[in-house]
């Protein structure tokens, strides 16, 4: 590869870094699903909450009327106490995806470095092993995207408060959750890996050798042989 194409590869380092930092992120903050709360009946109109939470922790704030109070969660101890909060086997690959990609998105940068630096001899750490790296980044971080959106919308549309506040304190969030932006951190870092392949893709691609194939192609039968034998 030539210095132009070269400085493209590496450009597909940064951008992988940019994807690996975006899902770290989105692993280690707190809002991939964020909610406001109320009390039901006749404490509705004196109290307000708001609920977040990520893969391993988050906060409740509520207002039972007489001042914001912060109640930490832990997902790992809310999920052993109640089974049924979230789907346990989503949750799980939501962790992993996420981790996967992470992996993937490391293997992508070194590869660009490799690239960069020299010319190897071995596919898989040449330009396919860019292609699979990358493209085996987007569907472990897509996958992680899909299936919090499931989880989402089979649990967390329906309640994200704690039995706890339930049964005791009345609250309901029912309707009134969203996607957090840890959440989009994902999603970000999916396009992230999805541009690192375009980016392959438009500088690998040798526009005159295409051409010469479709001329080859064209040329009648007797006349193709002849230049494919010359």
């Amino acid at each position: 590869m030539n210095f132009k194409k070269r400085s493209f590869i590496f450009v597909t380092f940064f951008v992988s870094c940019l994807a690996i930092s975006l899902l770290a992120a989105a692993l280690g903050t707190e809002h991939w699903v964020s909610a406001e709360c109320v009390r039901e009946g006749e404490f509705k109109d004196k109290s307000s909450g708001t609920i977040n939470f990520g893969l391993f922790k988050g906060s409740r704030l509520l207002n039972f009327g007489l001042g914001e109070r912060h109640y930490p969660m832990n997902m790992q101890d809310i999920l052993y106490k109640e089974r049924t909060f979230l789907q346990y086997e989503l949750y799980i690959a939501t962790i992993s995806m996420v981790v996967a990609g992470i992996l993937f998105g490391v293997l992508s940068a070194l590869l660009a470095i490799v690239n960069t630096a020299y010319n190897p001899i071995e596919a898989i750490c040449h330009i396919p092993g860019l292609y699979v790296t990358n493209g085996l980044g987007v569907v472990c971080s897509l996958a992680g995207v899909v299936t919090w959106m499931v989880q989402f919308y089979i649990k967390l549309s329906a309640s994200v408060v704690i039995r706890e506040d339930r049964v005791d304190g009345r609250w309901s969030s029912e309707g009134m959750a969203v996607f957090g932006y840890s959440f989009w951190l994902v999603v970000l870092a999916t396009a992230c890996l999805v541009l690192n392949i375009v980016i392959i893709a438009l500088t690998t691609a040798d526009p005159k050798a295409r051409k010469k194939t479709h001329h080859l192609v064209s040329l009648p039968g007797k006349q193709a042989g002849d230049t494919m034998l010359y």
